[in-house]
């Protein structure tokens, strides 16, 4: 059956961008592809949900037309078939589980009955081996559920944050500390922007999901966490026409350390568009270490899903990694971009060179180290 991608998220300055431009539009008239809520217009003041973000894989899990007995367990790009093109023990730890165990509490928490078209169940998988600079490194490698699609619709967590099965090391992020913020879109953002920085930098301090374990030696596991991922959920004052669950709306923020842009925050202006060097300073905004380091991250799942020896310093991926890193950047910061007047080829060719110049460094630098070993 063919992949059912994961909606990616954006940062709050790209999300909010786009809302307010969705906010704006014409009732009637052609939706940007972009907008949270593409086709209508969404509501100018929202309840957002927030849940901890595991610094992981994407995995998702799909059961399709009533069948409860035969899921289709994905990672962020492909259908993971078997062990031997596993992403990060996503295979081996959700074929194992029993899964259908974990529909019947979905279904039962809907309260409509055992029929469904399909199921979309979306985590995290984290833990040992998987990510490194977080306080969950110190668990045996789990999934994380954190969105649940019901036959085109998405749930609102808050009521499904039981359907888990912590035997298998399968878990629920609802069920471990949430937050919650009020957001009025055609109003001022800077305070409840600041008080989601406040949250995220808690969460960075010190992970309130990984804070519930305990290690392989009986010891709380205590570091950091990555972030909080903000999901809209429909309040009790919100009509069914204001709301549209057949949309995933929401937005990340991340500790810095995790960003993929050189600030966490959300300054009125990063560069002066009137500057001759406007490109290269964008690019100096736009391309944090951690940008580079999921570049390495998609190489490596590549690699992967085609049953390669992972190796994510290899030259001859030169080419891939560059065009990765542009790609993603663009996509990311196209906001940021527009608003300077920097042309998409002159921030394409600066990123590439950047691309291709940190990409050289890390190969030499491991190349060094193992032949000084």
């Amino acid at each position: 059956m063919a992949h059912i991608a994961y909606p990616s998220t954006q940062n709050f300055k790209n999300f909010k961008a786009d809302y307010i431009r969705a906010l704006e539009r014409p009732q009637d008239g052609d939706s940007d592809v972009s907008d949270p809520a593409p086709g209508k217009r969404p509501p100018a003041r929202a309840t957002f949900f927030g849940t901890v973000k595991l610094h992981g894989t994407n995995a998702t899990v799909v059961f399709r037309d009533g069948n409860k007995a035969d899921p289709q367990i994905q990672s962020r790009s492909w259908v993971i078939e078997n062990s031997k093109k596993d992403n990060l023990g996503t295979f081996a730890l959700l074929s194992a589980a029993p899964l259908s165990a974990l529909v019947d509490q979905i279904l039962a928490a809907r309260g409509q009955g055992s029929q469904f078209e399909e199921i979309y169940i979306c985590g995290e998988i984290a833990g040992r081996g998987v990510q490194k600079g977080v306080a969950i490194v110190a668990l045996q490698r789990f999934f994380a559920i954190f969105n649940i699609r019901i036959d085109g619709r998405w749930v609102d967590m808050r009521r499904y944050k039981s359907c888990s099965l912590p035997q298998h090391r399968i878990y629920n992020v609802a069920q471990y500390k949430t937050f919650e913020v009020d957001i009025d879109f055609r109003a001022s953002t800077a305070a409840v922007h600041d008080l989601m920085t406040q949250y995220t930098a808690e969460v960075f301090e010190e992970c309130p999901f990984g804070a519930a374990f305990v290690d392989d030696t009986g010891k709380q596991v205590t570091g950091a966490g990555e972030g909080i991922v903000w999901t809209m959920v429909r309040t009790p004052d919100m009509s069914s026409e204001d709301f549209d669950d057949t949309i995933l709306c929401n937005f990340k923020t991340k500790g810095e350390k995790f960003t993929a842009t050189t600030s966490a925050k959300e300054p009125q202006k990063y560069v002066n568009p009137e500057l001759a060097d406007a490109t290269a300073q964008f690019v100096d905004y736009a391309l944090a270490e951690r940008r580079f380091e999921q570049g390495i991250e998609y190489l490596e799942g590549e690699q992967a899903r085609e049953g390669k020896p992972i190796d994510g310093y290899d030259v001859k991926l030169t080419g891939a990694f560059i065009k990765w890193v542009v790609e993603d950047t663009v996509k990311e910061e196209r906001n940021e971009m527009e608003r300077l007047g920097v042309p998409e080829r002159e921030a394409k060719k600066e990123l590439g060179a950047r691309a291709k110049e940190w990409y050289a460094r890390r190969c030499r630098e491991i190349v060094d180290a193992l032949t000084a070993g």
